[in-house]
């Protein structure tokens, strides 16, 4: 059947974790059409919906934008990979699960920059809204929500190896945390997950609910070229069909939810953007917004790598014969170690033990996926850490005026010296944790032996082997302010008809995953759109 291509009230681009809120929200009023763009794949495969298939999403093109950044000076002028979802759900369908709600300083934060009304409390009651928390809470919190679409549990292996960096963690002067969602994140404990009876929770479970609506439609593998513009007001979108470009109008608004990289480059094809950057590759500027691909922010992080002294990790099932195996029975019975997508517990902590609002978060993986070269390693794991509060700020900037050429992502990490300074001080103090005798019993090797010793190899170290952790924001920041791209209620300055909503709009970076603060602000969004 022909996609009707008119008609719609509203037109979201991009399918991800803030685009599957709103068109599932937007379309509860009947009276209001709603069209749903996604550049990728319906989220019909197996490896999203099976905990342990990050490890085919992390690189498959058919799910993955498979960005890499610019050259980083501060990182041995290494270029680092940048996985993005391309999917029908974003990147929660090719995440770690980890559902984390942020820290209320952060949001407060935002608040004092002229932005109350994202502040923590403004957003608590959609945190609230979109998840269900029965699964990890033994009673009713009234701070916690038991009727949204996502589902939340702990690990299903609570495996040795997190037990023993718990209580590692503890030795070395950390609280346990049962609750990093709760009153306080310090601490170091298992972590909420957005996995329900063995299967991804991603946010393409909002789109469950709109089910059968006919004012809802779902176009997937349809990759948006620009906006429509007429003047100053968005009229539409761009889209190739047969061949040829048609738009697809919108009567009311344009929600642009394509991503922090994703976002930005929509906007400078279609003229919106800093004026000499655009005009260097031949495209006419509409609106000089210098924000635009400015402010880009994300949690640099250092994977330190432990061959263990026990064949208990799941390293073995990163292996095609055992990997397929443990896939074959997750199929036919939904259960065995497929269900884990093998990062349970971490940490959050900081210089001052008195502060609530933490410096540095670890992530624990009790399997090795990538181990020296030319070494194997039949049993490893691996303990993650990553600075929150980076003061580095980098660019998003277009390559050219065509729309599928990859844009020039340059974080600039380790830009500012702070940054470094602080990444030094918490690899230092995890290895103050794995030197506790609960992990020590379980480690044969350190395979990254040098963030142990002197601060100058660790340096080196650090320099050598950090990358992401998968978390960039910030590219079309919203303030009050007038280098800001957006406005308090998400409209893009200057444009008439056009909102951007996901990680792009965040002032600073949160303390922890993004992904479930995204649905929480598109939560917020929705109702701000419909006047509510």
């Amino acid at each position: 059947m022909e996609m009707k291509l008119s008609g719609y009230d509203y037109v979201i681009v991009g399918a991800g974790s803030a685009g599957c809120v709103l068109a599932a929200r937007l379309s509860e009023d009947p009276n209001v059409k709603v069209l749903l763009l996604e550049a990728g794949s319906p989220a019909s495969s197996i490896f999203v919906h099976m905990p342990a298939g990050i490890r085919v999403l992390y690189t498959s093109p058919k799910h993955n934008w498979q960005f890499w950044t610019e050259p980083q000076s501060g990182l041995n002028n290494r270029k680092i990979y940048i996985p993005r979802g391309k999917v029908v759900g974003g990147s929660s369908a090719i995440n770690s699960m980890i559902a984390i709600r942020g820290n209320p300083a952060d949001y407060d934060a935002w608040a004092a920059q002229g932005l109350p009304e994202w502040g923590y409390e403004s957003l608590r009651p959609y945190l609230r809204k979109i998840e269900d928390a029965s699964g990890v809470t033994s009673q009713h919190n009234q701070d916690r929500g038991y009727s949204g679409p996502i589902r939340l549990s702990y690990g299903t292996l609570q495996h040795p190896i997190s037990k023993a960096f718990i209580e590692s963690a503890k030795s070395a002067g950390l609280p346990e945390n049962n609750g990093f969602n709760g009153p306080s994140q310090i601490g170091a404990g298992f972590y909420e997950l957005t996995i329900a009876d063995g299967k991804r929770s991603g946010a393409f479970k909002f789109l469950d609910q709109g089910k059968g609506r006919s004012n809802l439609t779902i176009m997937a593998n349809c990759q948006v070229r620009r906006l429509a513009l007429e003047g100053t007001r968005v009229r539409g979108v761009v889209i190739e069909k047969g061949g040829r470009e048609v738009i697809i109008p919108a009567e009311r608004e344009v929600l642009l939810t394509s991503g922090a990289i994703c976002s930005p480059q929509l906007l400078m094809l279609s003229g919106i953007g800093p004026a000499e950057h655009l005009r260097s590759l031949d495209i006419k500027p509409v609106i000089d917004s210098a924000g635009v691909g400015s402010n880009l922010q994300d949690h640099l992080d250092c994977a330190i790598r432990l061959e263990a002294s026990q064949p208990i990790t799941l390293t073995p099932y990163l292996g095609l014969i055992r990997g397929g195996l443990a896939g074959a029975r997750y199929m036919f019975r939904g259960t065995g170690p497929a269900t884990s997508q093998g990062v349970e517990a971490g940490a959050f902590w900081g210089p001052d033990k008195h502060s609530q609002w933490p410096e540095w978060q670890a992530h624990l993986i009790v399997a090795l996926r990538n181990p020296p070269p030319g070494e194997r390693v039949p049993h490893g794991f691996g303990i993650r850490v990553c600075q929150l509060r980076p003061k580095s700020r980098g660019t998003l900037r277009l390559r050219s005026a065509n729309p599928l050429d990859m844009p020039a992502i340059d974080p600039r990490f380790l830009s500012d010296e702070s940054d470094f300074v602080s990444m030094q001080e918490g690899v230092r103090q995890m290895c103050d944790i794995i030197d506790q005798p609960a992990l020590q019993k379980l480690i044969k090797r350190k395979l990254d032996p040098d963030a142990f010793k002197s601060p100058e190899s660790r340096k080196k170290w650090i320099r050598a082997r950090a990358e992401t952790i998968y978390h960039p924001v910030g590219t079309c920041r919203m303030g009050e302010d007038r280098d800001a791209v957006v406005d308090g209620k998400l409209r893009v300055r200057g444009v008439d008809n056009l909102r951007v909503i996901d990680g792009s709009l965040m002032p600073t970076v949160i303390s922890g995953n993004t992904n479930l603060p995204i649905m929480a602000m598109a939560e917020k969004a929705a109702e701000l759109i419909a006047g509510k």
